[in-house]
């Protein structure tokens, strides 16, 4: 992971699986924004505006503008909110299912993708 503040947004971004747009909304900015930042097009991203994406992400703001080394805590405590979100919203299996799919080279990623494409044509719950 890169040290530049845009790329550890991108990345806490990506892991809790939000868009930038959602991201924005939580923050108070525009999607515009989002992506600049990402990018590095802003490089001086408001105080305010990285304290709430801290809070967004449940990490400090040290740690999205990279001060030191990334606090291991920091970005466990993402990865278990996003793993205690799939457990709650779909249950214990599906987050097996992903323990398995981790462990998978990308063959075996592409049959399981190929394999749910399937059984969503036949067992799809109309919702």
């Amino acid at each position: 992971m890169s040290d530049s503040p845009g790329a550890r947004i991108k990345y806490l971004r990506n892991l809790t699986n939000m868009s930038q747009e959602e991201l924005g909304r939580r923050v108070g900015v525009q999607r515009a924004a989002i992506n600049k930042y990402e990018k590095g097009t802003i490089e001086n991203i408001p105080i305010k505006t990285i304290e709430k994406i801290a809070q967004v992400f449940d990490v400090s703001p040290s740690f999205i503008v990279g001060w030191g080394s990334p606090n291991s805590n920091e970005l466990l405590s993402a990865e278990v909110k996003v793993i205690q979100g799939v457990q709650r919203f779909y249950g214990k299996g599906a987050v097996e299912i992903l323990e398995i799919y981790s462990t998978l080279n990308n063959i075996g990623r592409k049959r399981i993708h190929q394999y749910c494409c399937d059984m969503d044509e036949v067992y799809r719950v109309d919702a």
